[in-house]
């Protein structure tokens, strides 16, 4: 990858930083800031590329040897790998948000973008990547290209409900698995939306939330009315998931200081959006914020979740030391998983199907945050807080191990965040943090300080790593964007949700996409609320929680 790094043209490079921001296109919003990292010299590239490794290591946690191999009783918690249900971790728990925003974002991504011709050992650039999918929040990885185009996601009679899998919830909870080909093969809009079995569960959820929508409306079309009334039912669910995502899931993962102003702007027709601003008015998706802003998420997952009080994992734990222990939850997932039940893998295992009892109890992600009694379920599960750490599971991910069980040299989903941030000349967190006004990180917090709980503490991993000559040749008041807003969520806000500038971003491009969304209710009918639809159960206070309680 490196040694023809700048070697010849990217495709569509030409023009880029003056920006040729097409609708279904990426672009950048800061076009006019330089690139993080500028060489085109092989060794320089190489030398890069080695700091990056190893920034990409020291943000990766070991939490799961420490503990199975800690000679302190409380501190293996039972010889578990992975805290049990009925223990906090305050720490590593974020109070404020619940699992399940996790996810919601994950699906949110799959929603709005889709690059398949993107990868680490192509180089692109904005221009060359197609966003296949539109750049709005407009379910098309639930609707597919529709009833006409894909038939077969929908039920035989009059094309205008979609097809579900077998029932798979426990006490008398109906959580259909998705409809699936005899090799276990999703049948979706989105193949994504089957990489793990909770994200799988959020596209069997917004199936069933358009069947239930569908049918509530019946009274409103007559018999030959199917297509009118398929179309109602997907505009209502439609504008209630843009609801959700910007009253619900930005709030809580932005600063809402950050959030709010913008919507009440656009209530009046004029969003205050200071730095996502299309060309002709066409929405795009910015590279800021799809390689590296809106990769936050990746540091809120947990390495195991409980689905409900019944699903268990079948997989074990060898740590380091060969000491094997069972997991408390199921894990994200496991190298080699052979059963369905080993792990949440998806369409990467040999059983991608969602197993019998598997089926998720919603209270477990969605609900108001509290603490627990000691020894008592901690219900809704919280995510991890949004900092510079990301569990370990996420430092080998399962699907670049080889057949022969050698690791391909990029499995760290860190360092293949902030390679792709180098690749595609983000420019730097310091940079930006100036360019937005906002308060910029000192070297000290960002190097010398690591958030732990709601405190912050030396870092002395961190300030060693800085120490090392070439690393501050390549980092010293040049952090690479992704880095940069995680570090500033950790120091600025605990953790709790984004600091200001990857607010900003994350944010003003949400909110500009469903704006610049000409079929969207911010932009059609600004002052809408979901209770207007006249659904029972759906009131102007929709959010994930109230969404799954409809859907039953």
């Amino acid at each position: 990858m490196s040694t023809n790094h700048g070697s010849s043209p990217i495709r569509g490079l030409v023009g880029t930083r003056q920006s040729s921001i097409q609708t279904a296109k990426f672009g950048r919003m800061f076009r006019w800031l330089g690139p993080c990292f500028l060489t085109s010299n092989p060794q320089e590239v190489l030398q890069l590329e080695q700091v990056l490794a190893k920034l990409a290591k020291l943000m990766v946690s070991d939490e799961f040897n420490k503990n199975i191999d800690d000679p302190d009783p409380n501190a293996r918690r039972s010889l578990t790998p992975d805290t049990p249900i009925d223990e906090i971790e305050p720490e590593d728990e974020n109070p404020e948000i619940p699992a399940g925003y996790t996810y919601l974002g994950q699906f949110i991504d799959h929603d709005i973008t889709f690059d398949p011709a993107s990868s680490l050992q192509q180089q692109n650039d904005p221009d060359a990547l197609e966003d296949f999918r539109t750049p709005r929040l407009d379910l098309d990885s639930i609707y597919g290209r529709g009833p006409a185009d894909q038939p077969y996601l929908y039920k035989r009679v009059a094309r205008s409900v979609f097809v579900l899998g077998l029932d798979r919830g426990v006490h008398g909870m109906n959580r259909p698995d998705l409809q699936r080909t005899g090799d276990g093969t999703a049948i979706i809009g989105d193949k994504r939306n089957d990489e793990n079995k909770i994200v799988a569960q959020f596209q069997a959820l917004f199936l069933k939330f358009h069947n239930k929508v569908y049918d509530a409306i019946q009274d409103h079309f007559t018999a030959d009315q199917t297509e009118a009334r398929f179309a109602e039912a997907q505009r209502i669910v439609r504008w209630c998931y843009q609801w959700i995502v910007l009253n619900d899931y930005l709030p809580r993962v932005c600063d809402p200081k950050i959030v709010q102003p913008i919507l009440d702007s656009a209530k009046d027709r004029k969003p205050s959006l200071r730095f996502y601003s299309p060309h002709d008015g066409n929405a795009y998706i910015p590279v800021e914020f799809s390689v590296a802003a809106f990769r936050f998420g990746h540091s809120m997952v947990r390495p195991s979740y409980a689905l409900n009080d019944t699903a268990k994992s079948t997989a074990t734990f060898t740590s380091h030391k060969g000491t094997v222990a069972s997991f408390s939850r199921i894990p994200i997932f496991v190298a080699k998983a052979t059963k369905s039940t080993d792990a949440l893998n998806g369409f990467g295992t040999q059983a991608p199907e969602l197993p019998d009892n598997w089926g998720i109890d919603w209270a477990y992600f969605f609900g108001k945050m509290g603490t627990a009694k000691p020894k008592t379920p901690q219900i809704p599960q919280p995510s991890y807080r949004i900092d510079s750490t990301l569990v370990d599971p996420l430092g080998a991910l399962p699907e670049f191990v080889a057949s022969n069980g050698l690791l391909n040299p990029i499995v760290s989903l860190a360092y293949r965040n902030l390679l792709r941030g180098m690749n595609m000349s983000l420019p730097s967190g310091q940079t930006v943090a100036r360019m937005m006004n906002a308060k910029v990180l000192s070297e000290e917090e960002l190097w010398e300080c690591k958030g732990k709980g709601d405190a912050i503490e030396a870092w002395p991993e961190g300030k060693a790593f800085y120490a090392d000559a070439p690393n501050q040749r390549w980092l010293k008041e040049c952090a690479p964007l992704w880095f940069y807003i995680l570090k500033e969520a950790e120091i600025t806000q605990h953790g709790r949700c984004l600091g200001e500038v990857g607010s900003r971003i994350v944010a003003e491009t949400i909110i500009g996409l469903v704006w610049y969304d000409r079929y969207s209710y911010l932009f059609q009918e600004p002052r809408w609320t979901p209770a207007s639809e006249g659904l029972d159960g759906i009131s102007d206070q929709l959010d994930m929680e109230e969404l799954t309680k409809y859907v039953g």
